[in-house]
């Protein structure tokens, strides 16, 4: 009887595909500045997949206070912004609900192009170094 030798251990190479979220926080950074209402220039930082709002709020620039509601139904626009036309290109379009609560809502009373929530806007590598601005709060959001 003839003994064959074993076959050698099958090996399967899967590529590794390249994933949205890199595990070193360093990659994941996305810079923008943010103009306040006096008009001065702040750097906020914010990480892949963040909100816009959430960098916002982390550099003192919203209130969180403000923005107590998860709901978009409830929303009352109070993390309204406005966004430079190189970047808004850059966004996916607004939806239905964030343009009914900015039309309903917006600080100008009228749909200025450059507004959007920032509660709906995710930060991606692409919006590297976007300029914001953010508007002076309202009345009923001021303590």
């Amino acid at each position: 009887m003839k003994i064959s030798p074993p076959n050698p251990p099958l090996q399967i190479s899967i590529p590794k595909l390249p994933s949205p979220f890199s595990s070193k926080v360093s990659d994941r950074i996305v810079k923008l500045a943010a103009l306040d209402p006096d008009g001065k220039k702040h750097e906020v930082v914010g990480l892949t997949g963040q909100t816009l709002l959430k960098a916002l709020t982390n550099t003192g620039l919203i209130d969180p206070a403000s923005h107590r509601l998860e709901e978009i139904d409830a929303c009352s626009a109070e993390c309204e912004v406005n966004i430079a036309q190189k970047w808004l290109d850059m966004l996916p379009p607004r939806s239905y609900d964030e343009e009914y609560i900015l039309k309903r809502s917006s600080r100008a009373r009228v749909m200025n192009t450059h507004s959007r929530l920032a509660c709906q806007v995710v930060l991606t590598p692409e919006l590297q170094g976007m300029v914001v601005g953010v508007p002076e709060p309202k009345p009923w959001d001021i303590p």
